[in-house]
């Protein structure tokens, strides 16, 4: 069993891995990490200030598959150290340090070895600071979850556990996935509260405003939303399609959602 209190003191997992199957730096770190053939981690070591968080992701990495990678959160290191005082004592000392930059860095070399372009300020929007969760973790519960509560988010992700001040824009994810779940279909709802709620959720979507996307109308089970950038074909199908499943996840999985440029409704206008 791996002992917290070694970890602190050996250091052994900071160094540098010059055979690694993918590495990637974020601010002051980089971690590396060694696949087999079967994408099971070998051996996982990270470079840059000591580190323990960063040392005991490498230590719970090591034989995890790259499956279980993905879905490291908090509750893997609360199930592994949740008997280790050291690991709780150390914890509630370095509270603003506790697994937010660790965790971000290794998502994001993950999203490079599975041949994703990783591009940091255009990741899920962060949500709860404290615990580094992000849209895409509070979507991925509500999704699995048949009777989601902000209980049931906190115990899975910790989201709404610190400083609380993320907890009214959970409760809102929370509100629009009920209204979701009872409805059942998009005509036992008036039109106006479908685009209040849509309205929202397309403020809420990363690359709205870089898009200036705009809610134009909905007509049947049929939302279309304009955007107004330069993009050629290819990029406005991906980012289509990246749109259809953040808000049929976060308002309903029966509408269509459709992007339209907007110099087409300028032109319809005459």
């Amino acid at each position: 069993m791996i002992k917290f209190k070694d970890l602190i003191s050996e250091n052994s997992f900071n160094k540098v891995m010059d055979d690694a199957s993918v590495s990637l730096t974020l601010e002051a770190h980089t971690l590396f990490l060694r696949f087999d053939s079967k994408d099971i981690i070998l051996r996982a070591n990270y470079s840059g200030p000591a580190s323990p968080w960063l040392s005991a992701l490498c230590a719970l990495l090591i034989e995890k598959t790259l499956n279980e990678a993905l879905h490291f959160n908090w509750s893997t290191f609360e199930s592994a150290f949740k008997e280790d005082q050291t690991f709780w004592d150390f914890r509630q000392e370095t509270q603003e340090d506790f697994f937010c930059k660790p965790l971000e860095l290794l998502r994001a070399t993950l999203d490079v070895f599975r041949g994703k372009e990783y591009l940091y300020q255009e990741t899920s929007p962060l949500i709860c600071r404290c615990f580094g969760i992000r849209e895409s973790d509070v979507l991925e519960h509500l999704q699995k979850n048949e009777i989601p509560t902000l209980e049931s988010l906190s115990g899975e992700t910790k989201a709404g556990m610190g400083c609380r001040s993320c907890v009214p824009q959970l409760n809102r994810w929370l509100v629009l996935h009920e209204s979701k779940k009872f409805s059942h279909h998009y005509k036992e709802r008036p039109v106006a509260e479908w685009l209040l709620d849509i309205d929202y959720m397309l403020s809420c979507f990363p690359e709205s405003e870089d898009w200036k996307m705009e809610l134009k109308s909905m007509k049947g089970k049929q939302v279309l939303i304009s955007f107004d950038k330069e993009v050629n074909q290819r990029e406005e199908e991906a980012i289509a399609k990246k749109l259809q499943d953040f808000l049929g996840a976060s308002v309903d999985g029966d509408l269509g959602f459709f992007l339209r440029r907007a110099r087409h409704f300028s032109k319809a206008r005459g």
